[in-house]
């Protein structure tokens, strides 16, 4: 309102707003470590313009209050078998659900193999939960984990970067049975990322482009690939 003033009353500011969406945020934690508890990744937005919701989050005293309430994905699950592996492909806060994943399997005992692919600007500031991955890699938990950092360096490294370097055993764990998912932004994370799957598909599965397409619908179709993009 500052930057570009309007000529209207109080009635006429109140009847140009939209109300305010509601803001989604993963669950980052699982009920069987953390109890009656519930974790976020929140991002917080610098400059002039706060994100309304995280900022409030943020500067939340400890003894408030919020209104919240719950909405199921059903969508985006842990697969029934416990000893499935999973593929865990994250950019920024897109990480929440997979520490929530992983505190899952370690506390039910699950036995497949788990495998991290997390991006983020800067190493120095951007690995989120750092060193509870780097403890999950050395017990074993998290079977692999690859990070890219996309400032870190002169040319510019992503998640899907990663994907077409470790292709060849990316596609020997989807045909082993391993359930892929991924979380985080749907502008261009998310279709990097399946361009960087289906050119695995391609050159380590020796499918042309049609059969690769039909290779990772097959896997939607199995609910073993599985996106929650923002």
């Amino acid at each position: 309102l500052t930057r570009f003033p309007a000529d209207w009353d109080a009635a006429g500011l109140v009847a140009a707003l939209r109300p305010l969406s509601p803001r989604l945020y993963s669950i980052a934690s699982s009920r069987a470590a953390v109890g009656e508890e519930a974790h976020l990744a929140i991002a917080l937005l610098a400059g002039d313009t706060p994100g309304a919701t995280s900022h409030t989050l943020a500067t939340l005293a400890d003894d408030g209050r919020l209104r919240a309430f719950h909405e199921p994905n059903p969508r985006f699950r842990l697969p029934q078998d416990p000893g499935a592996d999973l593929i865990m492909i994250g950019a920024g806060t897109g990480i929440a659900p997979f520490r929530g994943f992983l505190q899952e399997r370690v506390e039910t005992g699950a036995g497949g193999r788990h495998w991290l692919v997390f991006g983020g600007r800067h190493l120095a500031n951007d690995f989120l939960y750092q060193a509870e991955w780097l403890e999950a890699l050395k017990k074993g938990s998290l079977r692999r984990l690859d990070v890219a950092f996309s400032r870190d360096q002169p040319g510019k490294h992503y998640v899907q970067h990663r994907l077409l370097e470790q292709g060849r055993e990316l596609f020997a764990w989807l045909e082993a049975g391993a359930y892929l998912y991924v979380c985080g932004d749907a502008t261009l994370m998310a279709p990097a990322v399946e361009a960087a799957l289906l050119a695995v598909i391609r050159e380590h599965g020796g499918r042309d482009e049609d059969a690769a397409r039909e290779y990772l619908a097959g896997l939607s179709g199995q609910r073993r690939y599985l996106r929650d993009v923002y």
